[in-house]
């Protein structure tokens, strides 16, 4: 209520409630209960008055194979989705690292998987919440990656990554099995990073995208 009661005064809209959904988790029951999260982040999106909501496939548990890690994301999404309809709430699938609160990164980081959950579902209130540096992170081109999906995204995130000094992206995609992100990773100024914001707009702006792009920085105060 006093996040609604500000946006309200200062005439603010919210442009995504960011929301982790763990779709894959090898229990039945949870993976249930995990869907109706996403209702209620839904929920949450309407008293908010916010378009977007953000959705993942899960966490990468050790020993899931691909296509049952695909099959219950795309189930999660599609049960949630109904929701969404209802509600004119758009979800948008983050090709993303990791979660703060999992122990595993996200099944979908791979490219190809994230392509065919994303390929498998078909509606007008769905789309792609497009982050370069996780796909960066992930060990493929955003740029490249973008291209592939261009016409699917509805959100983005303007996140720039570094590395801590000495590290490698190989070390960080090695360091799975913590609870929360690598040390080996840092956030910092977007536009100085990994990534070539150039070439990713000129991408957007032939396919007329219009939405929003979100400036995620200050994670380590606001003089960011």
């Amino acid at each position: 209520e006093p996040v609604r009661q500000v946006l309200q005064e200062t005439g603010q809209i919210s442009s995504m409630l960011c929301f982790s959904p763990d779709f894959t988790h090898p229990d039945g029951a949870e993976r249930q209960r995990q869907v109706e999260r996403q209702r209620a982040a839904i929920d949450l999106c309407v008293a908010l008055d916010i378009r977007h909501c953000r959705t993942l496939s899960g966490q990468r548990f050790p020993g899931m194979a691909r296509q049952v890690g695909i099959d219950r994301t795309v189930q999660g999404i599609a049960q949630s989705l109904e929701y969404a309809e209802k509600c004119n709430v758009i979800l948008c699938m983050e090709n993303h690292y990791k979660d703060g609160n999992w122990q595993y990164p996200e099944f979908a980081q791979p490219e190809d998987i994230f392509l065919e959950i994303v390929g498998r579902i078909d509606s007008p209130y769905f789309g792609v919440q497009f982050d370069p540096s996780n796909a960066v992170v992930g060990g493929f081109d955003p740029v490249a990656f973008l291209e592939k999906i261009k016409t699917r995204v509805v959100t983005m995130h303007a996140s720039d990554r570094y590395l801590a000094p000495g590290a490698t992206l190989d070390e960080l995609r090695q360091s799975d099995g913590s609870i929360g992100y690598s040390d080996k990773l840092r956030h910092g100024e977007t536009g100085k990073g990994l990534n070539d914001y150039d070439a990713i707009f000129r991408i957007l702006a032939r396919v007329r995208f219009t939405g929003w792009i979100s400036v995620e920085d200050g994670m380590n105060g606001l003089d960011e």
